[in-house]
């Protein structure tokens, strides 16, 4: 089940309890890993997808005598603070937290969060905090991404037919969705990383599909496409690593091959077979196809 806030769904992943709902709560102020704060009769309630100065409705989750978790059920009115996410995937891909805000309430949340881990919980007296230095870029500025192929795509909720008792899920290539290890949600762009990361990423996947290769099945542990990462440099250089769940030497040539005929660009391509039921790589060699095997 997911709620949407400014067409964007956000997961939410709970076992069953008791179905508790709080109304018209007033969101109050920031806390820690992407939540917000509100009170309740004295209860400190973790939101997920709120920010400070939304009224919601809070349906609990977890739940304890001092504190609680919870997620937004219904907005009767939002923050002066929202912005509009720029992400088409955002709510319900595991990547980003915070777009719902300006960079500049990032930042002083960011700072604030740390004044607090120093002075109230570590008990720390400093003479003066100073203000955090923010990035030039809050868009493609990372160098290294790792999308995940899946048997599974996330479907969110109103994506498919309610009356509709058998959900076909089909396979996908891009970040887990929240909550998930095993379902992905289907990224068509991503805002994290400069080109040719979405191009390549997307060019793989209809490749894949048009060749009948299999994706990853996390519960079966089996299948022939399982990761795909990059590394982009400011320099131009372009390294992509494509790990396989099964060691086929025909299947894999013709994905590297496809890669390498449509993305020339790329200076270093490299494989890596990983039979393993982790996605752990320190303890696997990349083989190099093309390039001098780094950046």
């Amino acid at each position: 089940m997911g709620s949407t806030l400014f067409g964007r769904t956000f997961t939410q992943v709970r076992k069953k309890k008791k179905n508790i709902v709080l109304e018209q709560v007033l969101v109050e102020n920031y806390a820690a890993e992407g939540k917000s704060l509100a009170r309740h009769e004295g209860k400190v309630i973790f939101i997920e997808g709120a920010v400070p100065g939304d009224v919601v409705d809070v349906r609990l989750g977890k739940s304890k005598k001092d504190w609680a978790e919870g997620y937004p059920l219904r907005f009767h009115s939002y923050s002066k603070e929202r912005a509009t996410p720029f992400c088409q995937h955002f709510g319900v891909c595991g990547g980003c937290q915070w777009q719902m805000l300006p960079y500049e309430k990032q930042l002083q949340f960011k700072h604030q969060q740390v004044v607090d881990n120093l002075t109230r919980i570590g008990k720390i007296q400093l003479p003066e905090f100073y203000p955090i230095v923010g990035a030039t870029e809050d868009k493609f500025y990372r160098n290294k991404l790792e999308f995940t192929f899946s048997t599974k795509e996330y479907l969110p909720s109103g994506s498919f037919d309610k009356n509709d008792t058998e959900r076909t899920y089909h396979s996908a290539l891009g970040f887990h969705a929240k909550g998930f290890f095993d379902k992905i949600v289907q990224i068509q762009k991503c805002w994290l990383q400069t080109e040719p990361q979405n191009a390549l990423r997307n060019a793989l996947r209809d490749f894949a599909y048009q060749e009948g290769l299999s994706f990853y099945d996390f519960r079966e542990h089996k299948g022939l496409l399982r990761n795909l990462q990059f590394r982009i440099c400011t320099t131009g250089e372009v390294m992509v690593n494509v790990v396989f769940g099964e060691d086929n030497e025909k299947s894999r040539n013709k994905v590297l091959s496809f890669i390498d005929q449509n993305f020339p660009d790329i200076t270093t391509l490299l494989y890596t077979v990983n039979l393993k039921w982790n996605d752990s790589l320190f303890d696997q060699q990349p083989l190099i196809y093309k390039g001098k095997g780094y950046v």
